[in-house]
């Protein structure tokens, strides 16, 4: 079989709405204030809030692609 368009292929990317950003990262802040600061589970979970603040600083965007991870 030949594909004559390699493109179908290749997966759609996610696409991240920015409403569910924030809401994700005001839930990750609930977590955390639960966990308290100094758990090691909140720390990772900050990790994750502030990629999705980041995410979100646009009042009207979308996000199109994967989330970023910082090492």
């Amino acid at each position: 079989m030949i594909i004559s368009d390699p493109s179908v292929l290749i997966p759609e990317a996610a696409t991240i709405d920015i409403s569910e950003a924030r809401w994700a990262a005001e839930y990750l802040s609930l977590m955390i204030e639960q966990l308290g600061p100094e758990s090691s589970v909140s720390l990772v979970l900050m990790q994750a809030r502030r990629e999705l603040a980041s995410l979100a600083k646009s009042p009207s965007a979308t996000v199109i692609g994967p989330l970023r991870i910082a090492a």
